[in-house]
């Protein structure tokens, strides 16, 4: 029993310190000096991903990508990964006080016509498909 318990106790510490190990890289690499002031897009979105059920990890990426959205760079990076951002507003059934994925898309939204509309796209076709089927005698055929 004691012993047991003494290493689940060190299972579950080693597993902490491997996640913590895991996001002060994955940190590091988005915020490291080697990405020659680019904001690498596919490493922020793992993060986003990786942490979504930590709304401060979240909501700190958030903000830096909205603090750095004007640069080209960074916009075509973040179109390239809009699927992945609208799939997780629409899917992630997250607990927070604000929508802060939902904040971010507006902040970017705000700054790319472009982006705009794919995410509305991707927003309209997502409510159409999540829409009950009507039976064919109530459309009148």
């Amino acid at each position: 029993g004691r012993t047991e318990n003494k290493t689940s106790r060190m299972s579950a510490l080693d597993k902490s310190q491997e996640i913590d190990a895991f996001k002060s890289r994955l940190v590091n690499d988005v915020f490291g000096k080697d990405n020659k002031g680019k904001v690498p897009m596919e490493k922020v979105m793992m993060l986003i991903w990786q942490f979504r059920d930590d709304p401060t990890v979240v909501q700190f990426m958030a903000q830096f990508v909205a603090k750095y959205a004007g640069a080209r760079d960074v916009f075509d990076g973040i179109e390239f990964y809009l699927p992945q951002l609208a799939h997780m507003i629409i899917h992630l059934e997250a607990d927070w006080d604000d929508a802060i994925l939902e904040r971010f898309a507006l902040v970017i939204a705000q700054r790319s016509l472009h982006f705009a509309l794919q995410l509305n796209w991707i927003l309209q076709g997502a409510i159409e498909d999540y829409q009950p089927e009507m039976p064919d005698a109530e459309h009148g055929c």
